[in-house]
């Protein structure tokens, strides 16, 4: 993955990569609770293309970017280095992309293969993740599985 564009959206991807990076491990939290924490509660889908994004980025090992180059021509002034280091500082063996879902309890609906890996790896870390009678497939119910800690400004009050 290379840098973002600008750096103000730079600084809201790394915003999303830090917070979800608390979430424990056998909890998940919504795109919505991640966008709240970090001061931005409008921008939840944004969350979610920071996290699309960071899941295709290039792994410690590998050579080859699968993801989207966010960089443009117009922004020459950020060299290769920077991305480089931008992708191995936030990927996604570090950031646990798959603890964030969407505020129905659900598995956001992307790619079959995607879906089951994020599903894998919340079982892997002891969270249920049901089919329920609804046929609403990959639910998880955020009563029990949920992490939703106050914004650092509501604990202020």
């Amino acid at each position: 993955m290379s840098k973002p564009r600008t750096d103000e959206a730079e600084a809201f991807y790394i915003a999303v990569y830090e917070t979800v990076q608390r979430i424990p491990p056998g909890r998940v939290t919504t795109y919505g609770h991640i966008a709240r924490l970090i001061n931005s509660p409008q921008n939840s889908r944004q969350v979610g293309s920071a996290l699309k994004y960071l899941r295709h980025a290039p792994l410690k090992n590998s050579g080859t970017s699968r993801g989207l180059d966010l960089e443009s021509d117009d922004n020459a002034d950020r060299d290769e280095s920077d991305s480089q280091d931008f992708s191995h500082q936030f990927n996604s063996e570090i950031v646990p992309w798959w603890r964030v879902i969407s505020a129905d309890g659900r598995i956001a609906f992307r790619a079959s293969r995607a879906m089951d890996e994020q599903s894998e790896r919340l079982q892997a870390e002891g969270v249920d993740v049901r089919n329920d009678a609804h046929s609403r497939p990959r639910v998880i119910n955020l009563h029990e599985y949920g992490w939703f800690p106050p914004p650092e400004d509501e604990l202020s009050d």
